[in-house]
C-alpha cells in the first residue's frame, strides 16, 4: 500500500509537466500560425496622405504664384478636351484702345443690325453707343483723329457705308466710298476691299473668317480652311503665309498681328502673335487663355500696347504679360 502511494507521487510530477510542455507548444504555434486577414500589398503609386494632402514626385515644381486678379493660363495636356467651335465667319469685332478701353460690336446681317458698345473699366461693364443704321457690321476701327468708324451694309443692296462717329457717339463723317479703309463686303463677305479700293477674294475654295490690319499697306486676313493670307500692297496681291486649322480671330497691335482659335492642345481658346519678318510671318509664343460656352463665330481679338482684349465665348478677358495670365 505505501509502495503504491509512493509510485503516484513519483509519477505526478512529470504528468504535470508533460501538460504543461503541451500548453505551451500549443500557444507557441497559435503565435506562429500566419493571419488569413492580413495580406502584404505593394503600396499605391502616388499614395495620398490622408483625403488631402500628398507627397509630390520627385523632380516635380511648385505651380508658379498668380498675381491678385488674374487667372493662369490653363496647361496644355495630352488629355484635355479643347471645346473646339466651328469655323465660320467671325460674328463679332474688337477694337482695343488701351488697357481700360475698348469698343466691340456684333456683325449681324444684311436683315439684323449689329450692335457697337463701349466699355472704360476693362470690360467689366458695356454700354451701347449709337444705332448704326447699318446691317450689318463689317469693320470696326479708329481714325488718325481719334474717332471710331464703321463700315456696314446699307440700303436694300446692302451696299458699304462707312460712319464715322465721335466719342459720345455723334455722327461726324458719312460717306458710300470709304477711302484708306480696310474692310470685307457687307453682302459678300469673301470680297476683301483694300485703301485703295482693289477687291480681291484671297480664300480659294473656302470663306473669310476675319480681316486685320497693322495700316494702309499691311493686312492680314484668315480662312474657314486655317489658310492664314497677308499682303503689304494695299491688297493688290495676297499671299499665304502659315496654316492654323481652329483660328477663329484675327487682330493686331504692337507692330505685329494676332490670332486665336481652339484646338485639342488647349482647353480653352489659344492666342498667339505673328511678328512681321520682312515679307514673311514668324510665329510667337502659343498661350491658352480660360474659356467655355464657345460656338461658331464667338472670338474675337484685339491689342493695344501690352493689353490682349480676348472676348470668347460669355466672357471679356485682358492679358497684360503676352497671354501667360488673364483677368
Amino acid at each position: 500500500m505505501l509502495n503504491r502511494v509512493r509510485r503516484k507521487r513519483t509519477v505526478l510530477p512529470f504528468v504535470l509537466l508533460a501538460i504543461l510542455l503541451g500548453v505551451n507548444a500549443f500557444l507557441i504555434a497559435m503565435l506562429l500560425r500566419p493571419d488569413p486577414g492580413v495580406t502584404a500589398q505593394p503600396a499605391a503609386p502616388n499614395a495620398s496622405l490622408g483625403s488631402e494632402a500628398s507627397l509630390s514626385p520627385a523632380g516635380s515644381t511648385t505651380p508658379e504664384a498668380t498675381p491678385s486678379g488674374t487667372t493662369p493660363s490653363p496647361k496644355s495636356t495630352p488629355s484635355a478636351k479643347a471645346k473646339r467651335a466651328a469655323v465660320v465667319p467671325t460674328k463679332r469685332l474688337f477694337l482695343a484702345v488701351s488697357e481700360r478701353d475698348a469698343w466691340r460690336a456684333t456683325v449681324g446681317d444684311c436683315m439684323t443690325p449689329g450692335k457697337v458698345e463701349r466699355s472704360t473699366d476693362r470690360g467689366d461693364t458695356w454700354r451701347e453707343m449709337f444705332k448704326t443704321g447699318t446691317a450689318p457690321i463689317v469693320r470696326l476701327g479708329m481714325d488718325e483723329v481719334g474717332n471710331v468708324y464703321t463700315v456696314g451694309g446699307n440700303g436694300q443692296d446692302c451696299s458699304p457705308q462707312y460712319t464715322a462717329y465721335s466719342a459720345d457717339g455723334a455722327v461726324v463723317g458719312q460717306t458710300p466710298n470709304p477711302l484708306d479703309v480696310w474692310y470685307v463686303g457687307p453682302k459678300n463677305r469673301d470680297m476683301v476691299s483694300g485703301p485703295a479700293r482693289v477687291k480681291a477674294a484671297p480664300c480659294k475654295k473656302a470663306h473669310v473668317v476675319g480681316l486685320t490690319a497693322i495700316d494702309t499697306s499691311q493686312a492680314l486676313l484668315s480662312c474657314t480652311n486655317g489658310a492664314v493670307m497677308v499682303t503689304s500692297d494695299s491688297g493688290a496681291s495676297w499671299s499665304k503665309a502659315d496654316q492654323f486649322v481652329g483660328a477663329m480671330a484675327v487682330g493686331s497691335g504692337g507692330g505685329r498681328y494676332w490670332i486665336a482659335g481652339t484646338d485639342s492642345s488647349c482647353d480653352g481658346v489659344w492666342v498667339r502673335s505673328l511678328p512681321v519678318n520682312g515679307s514673311k510671318l514668324d510665329r510667337g509664343p502659343s498661350q491658352c487663355a480660360p474659356s467655355s460656352k464657345l460656338s461658331a463665330g464667338r472670338v474675337a481679338i484685339d491689342v493695344s500696347g501690352s493689353a490682349i482684349w480676348l472676348w470668347a465665348g460669355d466672357r471679356v478677358q485682358i492679358s497684360t504679360d503676352a497671354g501667360r495670365h488673364w483677368s
